[in-house]
């Protein structure tokens, strides 16, 4: 009985993440997470997510998934990444890449990284991490959470990355 109870903890993390005090549900095709209940739901370019109010830089917080197929390995796929933000993104710098668990998940890689967005009278500090993930069933999925560098505590960005989960 002991075992039992042992082996249905150990796979708790399986299991859909209980959400913040204050957030809501997105449950979305092959994935589900939470964000803070004061945000609007999002729906862009076949993915979906949601947005705060804007703080620094009139700059809004973020949550949101993209979804495609995996067209190349995940090592391809996150270096064709960084070169892609590289390019976009004024002063972009990973500040941490590791592989990242999720169960489900045939491979999984987690990148922090900051940059300039120059769209305002002065440069505003954003910070992201973008969780890039390739399913069994050949499904990629790229968790992308910004906002401001001053509000990123604030926004709550990294308990949505903990709900963040793999049906």
């Amino acid at each position: 009985m002991i075992l039992l109870a042992l082996a249905t903890a150990a796979c708790g993390s399986s299991q859909p993440a209980e959400l913040p005090k204050g957030f809501t549900a997105l449950d979305g095709p092959e994935y589900t997470l939470g964000y803070p209940s004061d945000w609007k739901r999002l729906e862009v370019g076949g993915g979906q997510g949601a947005q705060g109010r804007a703080g620094t830089g009139g700059l809004a917080p973020q949550a949101a998934v993209g979804r495609g197929a995996a067209s190349a390995n995940l090592d391809q796929t996150v270096e064709g990444f960084k070169t892609d933000q590289r390019v976009r993104r004024s002063g972009w710098k990973v500040v941490k890449e590791e592989p990242y668990h999720l169960d489900g998940a045939k491979g999984a890689k987690l990148i922090e990284a900051t940059y300039r967005e120059v769209s305002g009278a002065s440069p505003t500090p954003v910070r992201t991490i973008d969780v890039l993930v390739q399913t069994d069933k050949g499904v990629a999925l790229d968790l992308f959470l910004r906002a401001p560098d001053a509000d990123f505590d604030r926004a709550r960005l990294r308990e949505v990355l903990d709900t963040f989960r793999l049906q």
